[in-house]
């Protein structure tokens, strides 16, 4: 197990190098980031510093180098826009994003692990057909839409019309109550639904359709032909196994999580990477820019190396690289 982790964790690496190296390049491919100052009439001296601290004066490859250089050893450069470092201000960033996406991530999948396994436990059932027009609606419904209607309802209809102040439309923490938990709840609540809504629909109804192929299985049919109690043919044998394909589907749509998260965080205003990157590229803040890009990168591939960890424990054919580990049987 340590050795397939091993391996893994050396590919993720290559790919983070690589897929950092593609950033660097079409980031660069925009032109130089002290081109957006000229409109300022910006003296010769203060030019030719910013081109020396972000080392434009160097071949393109000594430019990415240096930048990973720098990026390893934590000095990220400081924001054009704020003037403040980018290392500061993306570490506070990922804080807030890493609290909505995961509440966002764990509710979707225990919610889509249910919704798909009773549906397919109790296919074509009245929980089924309910299950699948849910899906259909989630599949439809883009997220900035579902956001804009989501406050619309808040404002509108519980604060307009009823009185009701619960949930909040913009930002972490209202005025005066930083560090309050139940605040803070009240105002990651609609971010949240609307993270969540695409991926229960599509979780769901991925699992379902894994879980009616185990349940179909020949080793499910035989554990209950030998008098297994359901309830154990469904967890052990059949669960088990659904998970698996789960599990990829979950990994990669880790990602897509992280890009939806920049227009969820724009409408409702919520501090985190999605929001610093809307406003870096309104501003062309190129470090803040790069900074994001890599960092989101290194998520992805986390999230995939998970993945991989998930499938061997869950089939250890998969880290022993075959059906089955040979074993040697001592000649007489």
């Amino acid at each position: 197990m340590f050795g397939f982790v091993v391996r893994r964790l050396l590919t993720a690496i290559v790919v983070v190098l690589v897929a950092t190296f593609v950033v660097f390049a079409l980031v660069s491919a925009r032109g130089s980031p002290v081109d957006r100052f000229s409109l300022r009439r910006i003296d010769p001296t203060t030019r030719q510093n910013l081109i020396e601290q972000y080392h434009l004066d160097k071949p393109f490859l000594e430019q990415y180098g240096l930048w990973l250089g720098d990026v390893v050893q934590g000095d990220w450069g400081e924001s054009f826009r704020t003037q403040q470092p980018v290392g500061d201000m993306v570490r506070k960033a990922t804080w807030n994003t890493l609290l909505l996406v995961g509440t966002a991530l764990i509710l979707s999948v225990v919610l889509a692990l249910f919704i798909g396994v009773v549906s397919a436990v109790r296919q074509y059932s009245v929980f089924d057909h309910a299950a699948t027009s849910f899906s259909y609606f989630g599949f439809s419904m883009p997220d900035f839409f579902f956001a804009l209607l989501l406050q619309l309802f808040v404002i509108v209809v519980l604060h307009e019309q009823l009185g009701i102040d619960v949930l909040y439309v913009q930002g972490k923490y209202s005025v005066g109550q930083q560090g309050d938990v139940v605040n803070l709840i009240e105002h990651m609540v609609l971010p949240v639904a609307v993270l969540m809504l695409t991926s229960v629909a599509a979780w769901s109804r991925y699992q379902r359709d894994s879980m009616l192929e185990a349940l179909h299985t020949d080793y499910v049919r035989t554990a209950r032909a030998k008098g297994v109690p359901r309830r154990q043919v469904i967890r052990r044998h059949a669960l088990r196994n659904s998970l698996i394909p789960f599990v990829t589907v979950v990994a990669i749509d880790a990602g897509i999580l992280l890009g939806g998260v920049v227009v969820v965080e724009s409408v409702f205003s919520w501090p985190g990477l999605g929001l610093l990157f809307y406003d870096a590229l309104k501003a062309s803040d190129y470090p803040v820019i790069l900074a994001w890009m890599a960092v989101t990168t290194v998520f992805v591939v986390l999230f995939n190396l998970l993945a991989d960890v998930l499938y061997a424990v869950l089939d250890p054919r998969i880290r022993t690289g075959g059906p089955y580990r040979r074993r040697k049987v001592p000649v007489s």
